[in-house]
Formats: structure tokens, C-alpha cells, sequence
């Protein structure tokens, strides 16, 4: 895909790897529409996309709600007039047991790692299928790999994976590509464990992630890469 003035919807843009991707996705040429919760994170995103060369618009919204993600869509066509990607980076974690998972923690974290993907994404589908597009979920390999203690976050990533997959099916004869980027530990404050310190060099960077995704918008149009695994070359090894 040609970058050059491609309007882009990254969700989770205020930190991270929302971030990260925002900022590479403004440099290769693209108008990059910023969502997440906080204004002033999103804020110091925008800063680094113009930096980079990048057009932005700011879109402070609880994606928890439908109202929130048709504004974020409505948004991103407004401004950067049209839709060609959309990145669904929101998540969140959860380090709780099952017997101590209340209903509002449960209910949380699938809404947002689950139910914002769904609902944006369905809100940007007419968009997307008008030229074409890439859709980027960006789960985990907890959606894969069992974790004590983090039985919600597992689940909402496993139930991630198979919409994307589903999608897949739906929309790739209307030329949409739909990818799902599932990374293991990745040094950022979502990615590591509570209490352990910053800047592991092991673990992946948000940078690795936002890498991945401009080298698969780079690829033929008649190429569709659907699912792409990433994990640290060389993690500590286990006693």
C-alpha cells in the first residue's frame, strides 16, 4: 500500500505500542487519526507523528462505547477524508486470579481488548472496503499460551484472534487485508510484569511491533500475511 496520504486510525495511540505505530505509519506519509482515552497523551503523540512528517487528528474517546468509536471513525474520514487503515492497538491487562476476577475487572477488559475492536471495526468497514484497506489487530500470545493469573486478559486476546480470523474471511474479496500481530513481552509499562524493572533488553520494543506493521502494508496488494507471531530472540531462560 502507498502511504502517501493514506488516512490511518491507530486506537491505544497515546502510549506504547500505539504510539510507536502512529509515529512510523505519520513517517512513511500517512494522516494518522490518534484515539485512546487520555487528550494529553494523545497530545504528545501528535507532537512526534508532525515531527516525523505526519498529518494528525486527536480523538480523545472511552471505546468501551459505540458512541465514542463511530465519533473516532467519523473523525479519521472528516479529516483525513477516507479510511484505508485501522489499527486496533487498544487493550488492557489484567495480573488478578480467577477467584479474585470481580464482573466489572471481567467486563472491562473484554470490552476494551474485544468489544472496542468489534465496534470500531464495524463502524470503519464501509470505509475500508471503498478502495481497499488493512486492518491491524494487535493481540498477544497470551491468546495462545495460558498464564495463571491472567485468565481475563487470555481469554479476551484467544476471542480477539478468532474475530480477526472470522473478518478475514468476510472481507478479503472486497480488498480488505485483516492481520493479527501477536507479540510476547514487549518493553513497555502494559508489557511487563508488576515490579519488574524498565528497559529489559530482552524483551521486543514497541518500535519491533510498529516495524512489522509498515513491512506488511509494504507487501503486494495480492499478498495477504494473516497472522504474524513475534517473540524476544533471546528471553531469560527458565530454571
Amino acid at each position: 500500500m502507498d502511504l502517501t496520504g493514506a488516512s490511518a486510525l491507530v486506537t491505544g495511540a497515546g502510549r506504547g505500542i500505539g504510539r510507536a505505530i502512529a509515529v512510523a505509519l505519520g513517517g512513511g506519509g500517512a494522516s494518522v487519526t490518534l484515539v485512546s482515552r487520555t487528550k494529553a497523551d494523545l497530545e504528545e503523540t501528535a507532537r512526534e507523528v508532525e515531527a516525523a512528517g505526519g498529518r494528525t487528528a486527536v480523538q480523545a474517546g472511552d471505546l468501551r462505547r459505540r458512541a465514542d468509536c463511530d465519533a473516532a471513525v467519523a473523525a479519521a474520514v472528516s479529516a483525513h477524508g477516507g479510511l484505508q487503515i485501522l489499527v486496533n492497538n487498544a487493550g488492557i491487562g489484567s495480573h488478578v486470579p480467577v477467584a479474585e476476577t470481580g464482573d466489572d475487572l471481567w467486563n472491562d477488559v473484554f470490552e476494551t481488548n474485544l468489544g472496542a475492536a468489534f465496534r470500531i471495526t464495524r463502524a470503519a468497514l464501509p470505509h475500508l472496503t471503498k478502495r481497499g484497506g488493512h486492518v491491524f489487530m494487535i493481540s498477544s500470545l497470551a491468546g495462545q499460551n495460558a498464564i495463571a493469573g491472567m485468565a481475563a486478559y487470555c481469554a479476551s486476546k484467544a476471542a480477539l484472534d478468532h474475530f480477526a480470523a472470522c473478518l478475514m474471511l468476510e472481507v478479503r474479496h472486497q480488498g480488505v487485508k485483516v492481520t493479527t500481530i501477536a507479540p510476547g513481552s514487549v518493553d513497555t509499562s502494559f508489557g511487563r510484569d508488576p515490579g519488574s524493572p524498565r528497559g529489559e533488553s530482552w524483551m521486543l520494543t514497541a518500535q519491533d511491533v510498529a516495524g512489522a506493521v509498515m513491512d506488511l502494508l509494504g507487501t503486494r496488494d495480492g499478498a495477504h500475511l494473516s497472522r504474524v507471531e513475534m517473540r524476544p530472540l533471546r528471553p531469560p531462560k527458565r530454571a
